[in-house]
């Protein structure tokens, strides 16, 4: 289960999924982010720059995995209204994850939010407002 606090996806709206803390899932999660962000209305710009912020983080998350290969990435996933929820973090517990300037840089200019906690990163992309 993933731990939450008050700002934590509720577990009934949400997806879950677990994932093999290995870089050779990493095309796995961006394929299941960008089907959901089209599902949802996302443009290709604001697809790409959710599968980019998500391939950031889980690429953190692999190179700081232990060499056992035993651990696994735990997704939580939501669209609520126009914003993509996206929680990551692998199974230790905790983890903390320190993102380095650039990933910071990185996550700062492609999503509207992201917060890095004990749980794991949270990332927010709202979707564009419509000009039609």
């Amino acid at each position: 289960m993933v731990d939450h606090d008050a700002s934590a996806i509720p577990p009934d709206d949400a997806i879950d999924i677990d994932v093999p803390l290995r870089a050779s899932h990493a095309a796995t999660v961006r394929l299941l982010i960008a089907s959901l962000g089209a599902d949802a209305g996302f443009s290709i710009d604001e697809i790409d720059d959710l599968k980019l912020a998500v391939s950031e983080v889980f690429t953190l998350l692999t190179e700081n995995a232990p060499a056992d290969g035993n651990h696994r990435a735990r997704l939580r996933l939501l669209i609520e209204g126009p914003s993509f929820v996206i929680e990551l973090r692998d199974d230790r517990s905790p983890a903390p994850i320190e993102l380095d300037p650039l990933s910071a840089t990185i996550l700062a200019s492609v999503t509207d939010e992201h917060q890095v906690d004990v749980h794991g990163v949270r990332l927010v992309k709202r979707l564009a407002e419509s000009t039609v």
